[in-house]
């Protein structure tokens, strides 16, 4: 299936922005920019992506994780290859249980096309790490002016394969371990952002939402410890070790959001008369 596909092609690809994007008129691509352009190209190709996101069993949060197909690619979005990029995708070859976090089938790294001779080190690492390497390219959009009339050109990017990546070792194993941990709200998030630049999914926040689902579903109903966590067991589980440390757990955290108590003994809760997280 790989070979058909048009990232494992030798020929430059070209994406399209709309113009109205923040970024559409800089000229410089700052790396949220890298990361959306990696985004879209990857949507359009059907694949389905997952920014930033937070797993339990893997010390970092990659840019981008891809699916499609029983398939699984990462990327690593930079403005400039340099060793700190090779170091944050290598963490999959390095990371001490691999077989708990799973290892991705392909992982790239992606950045600016650069405008000097390439670094035979880098190039080293990258094959020794069989990470592949997309270089983007970008002419940013212009507005052209006649006679009080505005035509506007968006900003138009090219990405090119330097690299080819090759599959992970253990990838065919232990690849639909991290995808069974990958569901949908992981999605929310805004590729290639830094820290607090963006709303990621995490553990927590995943269980947190589905009790605050299943108290909203009906808002005037009390709900027992209990019944919330036969409600998470039931649609994909929580974050928490074994059921006993959910028990204990939740109830803090529903006190600390909020969500009103309705009996002096016992952990019953109904839903807040605001919800959200």
């Amino acid at each position: 299936m790989m070979d058909r596909d048009d990232w494992e092609s030798n020929h430059t690809e070209y994406l399209q922005g709309s113009g109205e994007e923040p970024w559409a008129f800089d000229h410089v691509m700052a790396e949220t920019e890298i990361a959306w352009v990696v985004d879209q190209r990857l949507r359009a190709q059907c694949w389905e992506t997952y920014p930033e996101v937070v797993l339990e069993t893997f010390p970092g949060r990659p840019d981008l994780i891809a699916t499609r197909r029983g398939i699984c690619q990462v990327f690593e979005c930079k403005r400039s290859l340099n060793l700190s990029v090779i170091e944050q995708a290598s963490r999959w070859r390095t990371h001490s249980r691999p077989e708990q976090a799973g290892m991705p089938h392909l992982i790239w790294v992606a950045c600016k096309r650069p405008q000097y001779r390439s670094n035979n080190l880098l190039w080293w690492l990258l094959r020794e790490f069989h990470i592949g390497l997309m270089s983007i390219e970008k002419q940013p959009a212009v507005e052209h002016r006649y006679g009080g009339e505005v035509e506007l050109i968006p900003q138009r990017y090219t990405i090119t394969r330097r690299i080819a990546p090759r599959i992970q070792p253990g990838a065919r194993r232990s690849a639909h371990v991290l995808i069974d941990q990958l569901n949908p709200d992981m999605r929310i998030a805004q590729p290639g952002a830094r820290g607090g630049g963006t709303e990621f999914m995490t553990p927590f926040k995943r269980t947190m939402k589905m009790v605050d689902d299943f108290l909203a579903s009906a808002p005037e109903t009390e709900r027992h410890i209990e019944q919330i966590i036969d409600y998470l067991n039931e649609n994909g589980g929580h974050h928490y070790g074994t059921d006993r440390s959910a028990r204990s757990e939740i109830p803090p955290h529903l006190d600390r959001l909020g969500y009103p108590r309705t009996r002096k003994w016992g952990c019953w809760f109904r839903a807040r008369e605001v919800n959200g997280l």
